[in-house]
């Protein structure tokens, strides 16, 4: 670095740079920086420049010439402007960018020189001119786009108008010309409502204070041209304001849309006549248009759906499930699909109605899905006709499969196609069973000879259409190996998928049959029994007249008689198929009243239902057992029980049953044979082919039946 003697006014010049507000520098005739302001210091440090000297000894003139950036034709005609100004003595000033990462910056350089004993200085300040050189760029700008504005209005196919706050015409684009006829000296200075139909009902001032306070409208309008033509006008407005803000005018764009707006008018009225929901949803799911149909089934008018997101509007409100659902199906249109099903809407006063409803995608001109359109047809008629028809079908198919007929239909391959339940049980063997061949369905229930006959009836029908009624069948099944007996018929009839086919309606004989032959069965038994209850009936008559005067005769036999009745009103109940001996026994001492029965009497036993027989004679022998209890034994003093109980052994061949007396009088054995006696010793014992045990011990009287249980237990059927 070369060393430069500062002159002595160099300190008074210190002072008088720092007061400086711009960036100063003192430099020495051979470009040496001698001395910099606080301001240039300052600078150097928020910059990244020299931190310790601030470039005070450096040589100006190289620091402009050394760098080798962009900017270097710029430097070094700052270097020749100072070498002028300290050689000529000539001032120098020019501007130059100074730009950072972050903020665009622009500063003057001004180079004054000054001598000192004889010696030519320059004083070099560099000013920050931002401010002024972004305005100047502003007011460019400004210029510029006044200029293209202009231009635009001026090309612009739509007729663009701006007036007063009176409402006259301030300008007047040549569209505006076309539009309405009139020329720019014409329409200039006039008043908006020239172009006003006679009946328009707002006049200027409105649609001003309208504007005004709303910054921007746009609205349809009817307006006149020169030639008395009513044209709709679409008509974009807003405030024209000063460089301090305040309103000073109106700018309009007004656009010729009479023929789409007959246009949308036809559609609307198309779409409003339409009996079907149409609307026109945004990407995002916002209702933007709908047609009258389904506004007026819920009660709503358009302003309550219209902007709202489709899924929130009222026709779905009713299920969060149906709302999440138009979601997920509005994705999968903004993707291509078109969706379709049957779903239900919210109408008026919360009814719900079914519709066929549809999504599909609006493409542009280029194929891109700017809309959805959603649309549905009211179908509650048709689902109802549908709900009865179905409902209609299951009642038929719930009679024909419970009723006691069989029925089963062959298709025209000749393959089963239904069987009901009724007809089900005949086609046990038969897997699988639909679609079988029904050739082979026969071959496997019936011989051969009649199989081949059923298959021959079978194709007749269906290639004629003749019925067939065929006699009552009596044949011995393949499958099962027993004789069934069926009536059936057979008859043409159109199948679901068109074609012909044979429905066969039978019945079961077999069942009826084996009816048939219990009742005669039955009838017999009744026969048999019938004489056996008679002849008991004439012995316990005899017996009892025997030992007893007419008085007594009535009440014994009476009783008697009853006791036999119970036996066989359980038998009858039971339909001859025996009797449990827990029902017989509660039947036969039901007379004793409920207090004995349920406090005296303990019963104890398995469950076991014991033949006709047996309860016949175990029931009249019960029956004197308490009748005598009641009048001589336990039961004929308040300490008195009886314990009943029958068991059957361990070997399951024997059944034995005892009647026991406690805490009674002291017994005393009869003295005389009378019925009941005969009864509970021998009749008892001879219907089940048993022995009887009875012991008169003076503690209670111990009645004991013991038996084979093959006589006693009614025999299973197998």
């Amino acid at each position: 670095m070369t060393t430069i003697n500062a002159p002595a006014e160099l300190p008074a010049l210190q002072l008088l740079i720092d007061a400086m507000q711009d960036a100063v520098a003192i430099v020495a005739p051979d470009g040496t920086i001698l001395a910099v302001n606080k301001t240039w210091r300052q600078f150097s440090v928020d910059n990244g420049g020299d931190q310790s000297s601030h470039y005070i000894g450096t040589n100006y003139f190289g620091a402009c010439e050394g760098p080798n950036g962009a900017s270097d034709d710029l430097a070094g005609s700052i270097a020749q402007g100072l070498r002028d100004v300290l050689n000529t003595g000539t001032d120098f000033i020019t501007e130059y960018p100074c730009h950072t990462p972050t903020e665009k910056r622009w500063f003057e350089v001004v180079a004054n020189p000054f001598d000192i004993d004889g010696e030519r200085y320059a004083l070099v300040a560099h000013r920050n001119i931002t401010t002024r050189k972004l305005a100047q760029v502003e007011v460019a700008y400004a210029e510029q786009n006044a200029q293209n504005l202009a231009a635009i209005v001026t090309t612009m196919p739509d007729a663009v108008i701006a007036f007063d706050l009176d409402g006259q015409i301030t300008s007047w684009n040549p569209a505006a010309e076309t539009l309405y006829g009139y020329t720019r000296e014409e329409a200039i200075g006039q008043s908006m409502e020239m172009l006003y139909p006679p009946d328009w009902p707002k006049r200027i001032t409105t649609y001003i204070a309208e504007i005004i306070v709303s910054e921007l409208k746009n609205f349809d309008v009817i307006r006149k041209t020169k030639w008395d033509e009513l044209r709709t006008i679409a008509v974009t407005a807003a405030p024209i304001r000063s460089r301090d803000g305040d309103i000073i005018g109106i700018s309009n764009v007004h656009r010729d849309v009479t023929v789409e707006r007959e246009a949308e008018q036809k559609l609307r009225s198309v779409l409003d006549n339409l009996f079907a929901f149409v609307g026109i949803l945004d990407p995002d799911g916002t209702l933007l248009e709908a047609n009258k149909a389904p506004l007026q089934a819920a009660g709503l008018e358009a302003k309550d759906v219209i902007g709202k997101k489709f899924w929130e509007c009222y026709w779905w409100t009713y299920n969060d499930e149906v709302a999440h659902q138009l979601q997920s199906d509005i994705a999968r249109v903004l993707k291509g699909e078109t969706v379709r099903y049957d779903t239900q809407v919210q109408v008026a006063n919360g009814r719900l109605v079914w519709i066929d409803f549809q999504m599909a995608p609006m493409r542009d001109a280029t194929g891109n899905i700017v809309n959805v359109v959603p649309s549905g047809i009211d179908i509650s008629d048709r689902k109802a006709a549908v709900e009865k028809l179905e409902q209609s079908h299951e009642t038929f198919k719930n009679l024909v499969d419970r009723s006691p007929f069989g029925v089963y239909t062959v298709d025209a391959d000749f393959r089963l196609a239904h069987v009901s339940q009724g007809a089900s049980a005949a086609f046990a063997n038969v897997n699988p069973l639909i679609g079988h061949d029904f050739s082979d369905v026969m071959h496997t229930l019936w011989p051969d000879e009649f199989a081949e006959e059923a298959i021959a009836r079978f194709r007749h029908t269906l290639a004629t259409g003749e019925p067939y009624h065929a006699e009552p069948l009596v044949e011995q099944r393949l499958d099962v190996g027993e004789v069934e007996s069926y009536d059936w018929m057979i008859e043409r009839i159109v199948m679901p998928d068109g074609r012909l086919g044979v429905v066969c309606n039978f019945y079961d004989l077999s069942e009826r049959e084996k009816y048939e032959q219990h009742i005669r069965l039955l009838m017999s038994e009744v026969n048999h029994r019938s004489k056996n209850l008679l002849a008991v009936v004439l012995s316990m008559a005899r017996q009892t007249a025997r030992n007893s005067t007419p008085s007594e005769f009535v009440e014994l036999f009476s009783q008697r008689l009853l006791g036999l009745s119970t036996s066989q009103n359980l038998i009858v109940e039971g339909s001859w198929s025996g009797v449990s001996v827990t029902n017989l026994a509660e039947m036969q001492l039901k007379h004793l009243g409920p207090e004995i029965l349920g406090q005296r009497i303990k019963m104890d036993g398995p469950d076991i239902t014991v033949s006709p027989t047996a309860a016949e004679g175990i029931g009249m022998a019960l029956h004197e057992l308490s009748t005598n209890a009641l009048k001589y034994g336990a039961l004929s003093v308040p300490e008195g029980g009886v314990d009943l109980v029958w068991s059957i052994d361990q070997n399951k061949d024997a059944f034995k049953i005892q009647w026991r007396e406690h805490d009674g009088p002291e017994v005393v054995p009869p003295t005389r044979t009378g019925f009941g006696r005969t009864v509970i010793e021998r009749m008892a014992a001879n219907s089940v082919d048993g022995s009887v045990d009875i012991k008169y011990a003076t503690s209670g009287l111990v009645w004991q039946l013991k038996a084979p249980l093959e006589d006693v237990e009614q025999a299973r059927d197998s």
